[in-house]
């Protein structure tokens, strides 16, 4: 029988939350690994930031750029406001602006279709020290979402610091296997769990 594993508690991520600035990430791993192995860290790596009053053009290209998919919506203080990713760019959401608000896709800002800090679901640091990538999984897909953003609380002042970023698509990559799909995650479940009982 496959391993299940259970969903983290998830935190809001609180208006006007800085984020930790600069490490790669080991190659492969197993699904029963410390979840932190599949963590971007911003202490280690740095924030690829966009302002919100960007052109969508203009995050589009800093993705390509930089070879992301996503990033930290900032605002003139360095505070996190959201999160925008290639598939806001590129997928419905555009497409539904032009349509309703008859506004060209060269005039969309990142604000316009960013997801906003409020719905930007967010893990606590201490929780993933002991969790494992199968949780972090879980989680993201119980909350129907391709990322989430891992918050540390400075102990002195009790301010959420957004720390790093767990991705499905990074996680697919490290764990050579399609996390998004749930057949895959089974599979693989079930091998891994029959090569270590014999």
């Amino acid at each position: 029988m496959p391993k299940t594993y259970q969903v983290l508690p998830t935190l809001h991520l609180n208006a006007n939350s800085p984020y930790f600035h600069t490490g790669e990430l080991p190659e492969l791993i197993h699904i029963d690994e410390p979840a932190l192995n599949v963590m971007l860290d911003y202490k280690h790596t740095k924030a690829i930031t966009i302002a919100p009053n960007a052109p969508i053009i203009e995050a589009n290209i800093e993705m390509n750029a930089c070879g992301v998919h996503l990033l930290l919506v900032t605002d003139e203080e360095g505070r996190v406001v959201g999160l925008i990713s290639s598939e806001d760019i590129l997928g419905e959401k555009p497409v539904k602006i032009t349509r309703e608000k008859h506004i060209s896709r060269v005039d969309m800002k990142v604000r316009m279709v960013m997801t906003k800090q409020e719905d930007v679901i967010a893990i606590d640091y201490e929780i993933l020290r002991l969790a494992k990538v199968g949780s972090v999984i879980q989680t993201l897909k119980n909350a129907n979402q391709h990322y989430a953003l891992v918050i540390e609380i400075m102990p002195h002042t009790q301010t959420q610091m957004v720390r790093g970023l767990f991705s499905l698509s990074q996680s697919s990559k490290q764990l050579a296997m399609n996390v998004v799909d749930d057949d895959a995650l089974l599979a693989r479940s079930l091998l891994e769990f029959t090569q270590k009982r014999t």
